[in-house]
């Protein structure tokens, strides 16, 4: 008989990377799996294997569930229920994109497992529907780095491959942060554009690091501080040679330290700032991937589908959604 479950991957991201807020984000070799397999009597069973699990729902409102019930409305199909196994290799809601990376998957295991032929334009328009930092969707869904351009009427997304020698070092503060339903204050049109020129550089600095971009990304890269965690911006001032930007991750508050020398130096001084305040922080240095979901989930298994009545039905393979 033909496995009944997949399993997907995801790459965690850093969205609004060294401080290009909404226009550039990093995909992460650090994913999230997430094993499913259908059933039939409508009921969802969840067990999550990672950091910051007390996080995580475990009901359908977790984002894997509710992103695949989206993807099978979308054909007009009922979602029949399902048992989740998730294994996490990045701590949740600290700007290391966990919602981006739980959202796509919970569409991929749908387009496996019910074969909906999603092309690349419908399920990044579905992934929009919970998350809107669509550069985080795309570096998630491409790998490398993913830079904005052009205006709010008509973006577009430039993808850089990454050299293998890259990495980036990140402090995570420990707090009791929990998940938040809020949305941030729209950029305003000014901050947006230095934000697409802040994306283009660091784009640049990827596509050639030799070529003197660094200075030009120290000079337009201030820090930014969006979340009042005692000590955070004490960290965003960090600078030392060699450190070309230290900002926060993401939705934060984690800090991504960016830099050509002196990292480790600049990590512990960054460590140093929250332990000021009483708060304690771990760090850890992470490498980038070229290959997003949409490599790693390239080739489809073989499914068999339970439906009521105690039945089941074959599905054959399809084509994988197109590049």
């Amino acid at each position: 008989m033909a496995n009944q479950s997949v399993l997907v991957r995801v790459p965690a991201t850093v969205g609004n990377f060294g401080g290009a807020t909404n226009c550039a984000a990093l995909a992460l070799d650090a994913p999230l799996n997430v094993k499913v397999t259908p059933r039939s009597d409508g009921r969802v069973a969840i067990r999550y294997f990672g950091e910051h699990g007390e996080r995580v729902p475990r009901n359908r409102s977790n984002l894997v569930v509710r992103a695949m019930e989206a993807a099978l409305h979308s054909r007009n199909l009922e979602f029949t229920g399902a048992d989740f196994e998730i294994f996490s290799s990045v701590p949740v809601a600290v700007g290391l994109g966990s919602s981006t990376a739980a959202i796509l998957a919970g569409l991929l295991a749908a387009d496996q497992i019910y074969r909906l032929n999603l092309d690349e334009k419908t399920l990044l328009e579905l992934a929009a529907l919970y998350e809107d930092r669509h550069d985080n969707i795309r570096a998630a869904w491409l790998g490398g780095f993913v830079a904005c351009a052009g205006d709010g009427s008509a973006l577009t997304y430039q993808r850089t491959e990454i050299h293998a020698s890259f990495s980036l070092h990140i402090v995570v503060p420990e707090t009791g942060l929990v998940l938040s339903a809020e949305r941030e204050a729209p950029v305003a049109r000014e901050a947006y554009a230095e934000n697409l020129d802040r994306a283009r550089i660091i784009g640049d600095f990827f596509a050639e690091p030799e070529n003197g971009h660094g200075s030009a990304l120290a000079q337009l890269l201030p820090p930014t501080c969006e979340k009042n965690v005692a000590g955070l911006k004490e960290a965003l001032e960090v600078r030392m040679p060699g450190i070309l930007s230290v900002f926060v991750c993401g939705t934060g508050p984690t800090v991504g330290i960016l830099a050509r020398e002196n990292a480790r130096e600049a990590v512990a001084a960054v460590r140093e700032c929250f332990a000021r305040h009483g708060v304690g922080s771990s760090s850890a240095e992470l490498r980038p991937t070229n290959n997003g979901a949409r490599d790693w989930n390239a080739v489809l298994p073989d499914i068999t589908l339970p439906v009521l009545g105690g039945r089941s039905r074959s599905v054959a393979k399809s084509t994988p959604i197109p590049a």
